[in-house]
């Protein structure tokens, strides 16, 4: 009778707690969809009016292009900057992983306006394109999330063995990497650029002090959105939404997909 009574508060507690998380989110795209909604409890129509002037929208078109552009410019940078050196960590000298994971803490404990305070101050006269401080500062501050990627994938295998037998057979190392190893983290890859494309797909901070208005990206744009027309920022919040949604479902998919491979394979070695 109480395990009964616990399951039914528990049950209580996470649907009020679910309520409570989906509520603005469905008001949102209610909103995103309504002809008038004022004074009433329901819309008093639907219409697609507000997402299609906003597809048609010049401003939101390049918003939207510069932040792809900067998502993959720093994901690249990210990938070409912290791969190498899990990789070396993993295989060459495990010792330092301790000293990786204090420093992929430092993005957590240092907040974003301080970082970018800092780095407007160090390189306001020096000839370094500010375009270049905001990738690298972005690539910085998406190393926990891309380190704890490629680290987990790293961990899956013994690339040390990998790596060594591929030398002994007559490979060079880079190309013991590229056949070796880069085919056996893809997905960990794969999962560390989604992560970084979507961290610096939606940077706001950074963004809007060190280049401002000079390089407006969908974050500003929909700021300046909600100061001027709600129902045009509840359509853009609705689709930025969805495409975070999808990335999710997308990753969440993946790592099940790698997570049922490897109960396969500890199963075939049981059965051995």
């Amino acid at each position: 009778m109480e395990k009964h009574i616990d399951r039914i508060i528990a049950k209580t507690v996470i649907t009020l707690i679910s309520i409570y998380l989906a509520a603005p989110i469905v008001a949102t795209i209610m909103y995103s969809f309504a002809k008038s909604w004022v004074n009433t409890i329901l819309p008093d129509g639907w219409t697609f009016e507000w997402y299609l002037q906003l597809i048609t929208n010049s401003d939101f078109l390049s918003a939207l292009a510069r932040s792809i552009i900067l998502g993959f410019v720093t994901t690249i940078i990210a990938m070409c900057c912290f791969l190498p050196v899990v990789f070396y960590a993993n295989v060459y000298d495990e010792s330092i992983k301790a000293k990786l994971r204090f420093i992929t803490v430092l993005p957590f404990t240092i907040p974003g306006i301080v970082l970018v305070t800092g780095l407007v101050r160090v390189y306001a006269n020096l000839p370094v394109p500010q375009m270049l401080v905001l990738l690298l500062a972005i690539s910085l501050l998406s190393l926990p999330v891309t380190y704890q990627a490629l680290d987990n994938a790293f961990i899956a295998h013994d690339f040390r063995a990998m790596f060594e037998q591929a030398l002994i057979l007559g490979d060079l190392p880079i190309k013991a990497f590229v056949k070796v190893v880069i085919p056996n983290i893809r997905v960990g890859m794969f999962i560390a650029m989604l992560l970084t494309f979507t961290n610096a797909f939606g940077e706001y901070v950074l963004t809007n002090i060190i280049l401002g208005g000079n390089y407006e990206t969908l974050k500003i744009y929909m700021y300046r959105l909600m100061q001027s027309n709600g129902q045009a920022s509840s359509v853009l919040t609705t689709v930025y939404f969805f495409f975070l949604a999808i990335i999710s479902i997308i990753m969440i998919a993946i790592m099940k997909r790698q997570g049922s491979k490897k109960a396969e394979e500890v199963e075939d070695t049981k059965k051995l």
